[in-house]
């Protein structure tokens, strides 16, 4: 098995599909559960969190503060494994003045 590559600090070095993006979202208005239809060859997704925490929901069910599957940190980017059978998923702000960014690959 070959080993990750590394950087010069010999840190592994984080990974994503080498693929061209199928699809980018951009939304500053997430302030409700606001869904994303994923393309149909979606197996892996980056997101980023721009400002504010972003709650994260795999499927059609609406996103809450208690109702959740991930939260993305504010000023991070997140890279998840699209669960077999997911079609959408739901992001809403933590607090005002969130922007997500979703890259599908």
């Amino acid at each position: 098995m070959a080993s990750l590559p590394r950087d010069d600090n010999h840190a592994t070095v984080q990974l994503a599909p080498s693929k061209v993006a199928l699809a980018r979202t951009v939304d500053a208005s997430i302030s409700a559960s606001t869904e994303i239809t994923l393309n149909a060859n979606t197996t892996f997704i980056r997101v980023y969190a721009i400002a504010q925490d972003i709650y994260l929901k795999w499927g059609v069910a609406d996103v809450t503060a208690s109702n959740f599957d991930e939260v993305i940190p504010a000023g991070q980017i997140v890279d998840l494994v699209v669960p077999a059978d997911t079609t959408a998923l739901n992001l809403i702000e933590r607090v005002s003045g969130a922007t997500a960014i979703v890259i599908e690959k």
